[in-house]
C-alpha cells in the first residue's frame, strides 16, 4: 500500500504529464488549413518587410536630395578564420589507437 505523501506526489506527477500531453496537441484544424494560414501569415510578414525596406530607401533618397548625410544599415559579414576552416575537417573526441 502506498503512503499518503507518495500518493499525492504520484497524482501531481500524473497530472503534470497529462497537461504536458494536452499542451503539445494545441494545433486545431486540418493540416492543409494550418499550412494555408501559415502561408498567408508568412506572405503578409514578407510584404510588411518589403514595404518597410522600400520606405527606408525612399527616406534615404529624400535625405540625400536635401543634402543630408545618410548612413544606411550595414550587413555584418561572417568572417572565416583559417583556423576555423582547418578545425571544420577535424573530428573531435576520437582518440588514435596505438594498435596496428
Amino acid at each position: 500500500m502506498t503512503r499518503g505523501g507518495q500518493r499525492e506526489r504520484d497524482q501531481a506527477k500524473g497530472l503534470k504529464k497529462k497537461e504536458d500531453k494536452l499542451k503539445g496537441q494545441g494545433k486545431d484544424g486540418r493540416p492543409a488549413e494550418r499550412n494555408a494560414s501559415d502561408k498567408n501569415a508568412l506572405m503578409e510578414k514578407v510584404a510588411r518587410k518589403e514595404a518597410l525596406k522600400k520606405q527606408e530607401e525612399e527616406e534615404a533618397a529624400m535625405a540625400i536630395a536635401r543634402g543630408e548625410k545618410v548612413v544606411l544599415k550595414k550587413k555584418k559579414k561572417a568572417t572565416v578564420n583559417s583556423l576555423d576552416m582547418l578545425d571544420a575537417g577535424l573530428q573531435k573526441g576520437k582518440k588514435k589507437s596505438g594498435k596496428k
